[in-house]
């Protein structure tokens, strides 16, 4: 049976990705900063609490099933910071690079690390379209995720002759509940179709977007596993799922 680790399985497309693949056929263990009981579809997979804010729960997580052999691994951990649209203090925003950034970064070259040279493992890093259209409100989260992108093509290069293989998959904005439920109020207040609000906030969201609704989880499972089944030719690839008019794959 396949393995899989999904890091950031917690709620929304990470749950998604970890349920998706347990019902494919796949031993999946998830990670999250929630407790189980409040994780959705976590009874179908092998759920860990993670939470990158703390080095040492990274730490002990590379020593346990961190360091297991995975068919696939998945970064999907992140936070948008404290108060949206707000410049963040010092502090928050050294917060923000470490659990985007920093410890993926070493989390992944740990797990990664570990794989047995006999076993191939293909890792997707789940990134944002932010990184080229950061408005003042999205500056501080977009550095934090052009960051990761850095440090995920050092992975790609440092891993390039091992048994795996290293890609990008960037994102444009997707159906998360809190998302959903702004625009179900926003249609509700001026009386007009919800479809109405997703077009308007697409249109106004960045001028370049090709789409009239929101990119859904589908998609992004369907997008991770053609970069699995890439293989080594996978290693340093960067698929755009975001929309945009530059096209999907680079």
């Amino acid at each position: 049976m396949k393995r899989a680790l999904v890091i950031g399985a917690s709620q929304s497309l990470g749950s998604h990705l970890a349920t998706r693949l347990a019902s494919n056929g796949w031993q999946v263990v998830g990670t999250g900063r929630r407790p189980a009981s409040e994780v959705p579809g976590s009874e179908g997979f092998a759920y860990e609490r993670l939470d990158l804010s703390d080095p040492e729960e990274a730490h002990r997580f590379l020593e346990g099933a961190g360091s297991d052999a995975y068919d696939l691994v998945v970064h999907n951990a992140v936070t948008y910071g404290a108060i949206p649209g707000k410049p963040p203090a010092l502090d928050e925003l050294e917060a923000m690079f470490r659990v985007n950034a920093l410890v993926p970064y070493r989390l992944l070259h740990g797990v990664l690390a570990a794989q047995p040279t006999d076993r191939f493992c293909s890792c997707v890093v789940v990134n944002s379209d932010s990184i080229y259209h950061a408005t003042k409100q999205s500056a501080p989260y977009a550095a934090t995720k052009a960051a990761l992108r850095v440090l995920t093509t050092s992975l790609a290069d440092t891993f390039r002759s091992a048994q795996v293989s290293v890609a990008t998959l960037l994102l444009g904005p997707l159906p998360d509940p809190r998302k959903l439920a702004d625009f179900q109020r926003v249609a509700e207040r001026h009386d007009v179709p919800v479809e109405d609000v997703k077009r308007a906030f697409l249109r106004k969201a960045n001028p370049f977007y090709v789409i009239d609704d929101l990119i859904g989880f589908d998609a992004c499972y369907r997008s991770v596993e053609y970069l699995a089944g890439l293989g080594p030719a996978g290693n340093g690839m960067v698929c755009r799922l975001d929309g945009g008019s530059a096209g999907s794959l680079i």
